[in-house]
């Protein structure tokens, strides 16, 4: 790891930005945040160089990661700084619009990225990881094409970076990833013990996107007015579905229990702004498919910030035994922000 930038005046000021944009937000750091919001106004304010190319920020969910990350976006050059999701951002590069009849993949990613880094300085990446092969490829030239245009590239991530891609048999894909993050990034671990987000949260904060929504418990979502059609995405129909303005009700069937993938929820998300599942089956054995896509049902809605409601079997206490221990960390603290409601508690 590079040794850290020296505290410039720029860095000071960008430093007082972030931590006014946080306040604005009515929070107020704890130590470990100001230390890594110092850090990171450091090396953000130096921007890149042959030595230090960006800085990866990883720990448990709910820790602020992304509170911090977003605070830096707002606080930097408009023109010069992007924020991404990792799903989404990999998705729009392969999105069929953007191909041209008969062009190798390689092409595409390559094109990709000239077209949506031009012109930056800074790239925040939230939620950086890689499950499968196919994305540590694309993880690797990524940064190697963030170093070769002096973009300074700032990552999150619930994995520490010799855990990216944590399997033994495609371990050795991300490795030239790992031994440029360990070089040439600063490495920060936010490990703080507290999970924020499972803290309760005041009525207004509550009032709107993500975390107005609800898990129901035994409780059954029926739409009094609302029009049923087939959704079309692409070539294909998801449903059927009843819609009502910009609310839509699914079944829980229909949206993880066929081989619907994340460029297929990235784009329902943007046609509706209020969700409702409904009949998500008991959790204990959920096929791991399954599971799967509501976990990145749950870590879209929630990088969205839209609002879910969820009608369930049970109270979801077993969903993610299947999946990496930080997987089923992150599914757990995004459930934990939704408001509880169970039948009986209801009266009914």
């Amino acid at each position: 790891m590079p040794s850290l930038p020296p505290i410039t005046a720029p860095a000071r000021e960008l430093e007082a930005r972030i931590l006014r944009n946080i306040e604005d937000h009515e929070v107020s750091p704890d130590t470990q945040q100001k230390r890594l919001i110092s850090i990171l106004s450091s090396a953000a304010a130096s921007r890149f160089s042959d030595e230090h190319h960006g800085a990866y920020i990883y720990g448990p969910p709910g820790r602020g990661k992304t509170l911090i990350i977003n605070a830096l976006v707002a606080s930097s050059p408009r023109q010069t700084t992007a924020r991404f999701h990792f799903h989404e951002f990999f998705q729009n590069l392969n999105s069929p619009k953007n191909r041209v009849p008969g062009q190798r993949l390689g092409a595409i990613f390559s094109q990709g990225l000239e077209r949506e880094l031009k012109g930056l300085k800074i790239l925040v990446f939230d939620e950086f990881h890689c499950t499968e092969p196919g994305d540590a490829m694309l993880m690797v030239r990524l940064v190697k094409y963030c170093a070769e245009h002096s973009i300074f590239l700032v990552a999150t991530s619930n994995y520490e970076p010799d855990r990216l891609l944590d399997d033994d048999a495609f371990h050795h894909l991300v490795q030239p990833t790992i031994a440029s993050i360990r070089e040439n990034f600063t490495v920060f671990e936010l490990d703080g013990s507290v999970d924020y987000r499972t803290l309760a949260v005041d009525g207004e904060a509550c009032d709107r996107g993500y975390r107005a929504g609800t898990l129901s418990v035994g409780v059954t979502a029926e739409p009094s007015t609302a029009r049923r059609e087939m959704i079309r995405i692409g070539y294909d129909e998801i449903g059927p579905a009843y819609v009502a303005d910009e609310s839509i009700w699914i079944g829980f069937d229909q949206l993880c229990g066929t081989r619907r993938n994340t460029a297929d929820y990235l784009e329902l998300v943007r046609r509706f702004t209020r969700w409702h599942i409904t009949a998500v089956p008991a959790t204990r054995d959920l096929p791991m498919d399954e599971e799967r896509r509501l976990a990145n049902v749950l870590d879209i809605f929630y990088d969205r910030d839209i609002e879910l409601h969820l009608y369930t079997a049970d109270g979801l206490e077993h969903l993610g035994s299947s999946l990496h221990d930080t997987e089923r960390d992150r599914l757990a603290s995004r459930l934990a922000q939704l408001q509880f409601i169970e039948l009986e508690r209801m009266g009914l």
